[in-house]
């Protein structure tokens, strides 16, 4: 038993310093310095953000990054969808993000959000995940439209999951087809868009035109507003106000006329 023993305390000693040579020779071997940091991504995590997430040294080896664990700390943040990283010998880390773009800003005095503010506003992307405006974000999100909530309850916007907030689900989808019916080549784009109550909201673009919706119906409607617009240059004026609920005759102004401006 006590050869046994004996034998056993030997073989873990030589595995233990087997495996701290093994070691050694990666982690502080010169010959896998990392010499380069490489960062792919649609969005705006920057080269600087991802080395204080990963608390990496860059005067390191490419082995003493934990590359699962550097992942999941790029996972673990709402705004991004997913997160590969991959040594490439034999100096180099290659990082590849998914992130989330940012569509809109959600306002609700009731829960202290603020729109287009980076320090108590959050945004979300086109299916509703709401995350934080960090860093170079801010670039691109300060002109997005803002929804305006008039109450929501807690939890409705959960940092990193789906809304769950109705009129606020049927504001977004309204404005995926405003996007997507008007491209990049339109002269007005939505700067705000209103909850009035459970089944009407404005629309107010860039041009200071308010447009009434009702919480369905959208295709029909954004015809009508794009219809009125239309007969609004073709006859030298310029839409101050439009009501899109009724079908027919719907009621409108014009900016300059009635003191609609």
């Amino acid at each position: 038993m006590i050869k046994l023993v004996a034998v056993l305390i030997i073989v873990g000693i030589g595995v233990y310093l087997g495996g701290r040579a093994i070691r050694d020779h990666f982690v502080n071997n010169e010959e896998f310095l990392l010499r380069e940091l490489s960062l792919e991504t649609n969005g705006y995590l920057t080269y600087e953000r991802v080395v204080e997430i990963g608390e990496i040294n860059l005067n390191g080896t490419i082995f003493e990054v934990d590359i699962d664990e550097l992942e999941q700390k790029l996972m673990d943040r709402p705004e991004v969808v997913t997160a590969t990283v991959e040594r490439k010998m034999p100096g180099k880390i290659e990082v590849k993000l998914q992130e989330r773009v940012p569509v809109a800003w959600v306002s609700c005095r009731q829960l202290g959000l603020a729109g287009r503010n980076p320090l108590s506003g959050i945004l979300m992307d086109e299916d509703g995940v709401v995350f934080q405006c960090q860093g170079d974000l801010w670039n691109v999100a300060k002109d997005l439209p803002v929804f305006e909530l008039p109450e929501a309850e807690e939890g409705a916007f959960q940092l990193g999951e789906k809304m769950n907030h109705k009129e606020a689900e049927r504001a977004l989808s309204l404005l995926n087809l405003i996007n997507s019916k008007l491209g990049e080549e339109a002269d007005w784009a939505v700067s705000r868009i209103t909850v009035l109550n459970f089944h009407s909201m404005m629309v107010t673009s860039t041009d200071h035109v308010d447009a009434t919706f009702d919480m369905y119906d959208h295709e029909r409607q954004l015809s009508d507003l794009l219809d009125a617009r239309r007969h609004a240059r073709e006859t030298g004026r310029e839409l101050a106000w439009i009501n899109l609920l009724p079908r027919h005759n719907i009621p409108g102004g014009f900016k300059g006329e009635n003191g609609a401006e």
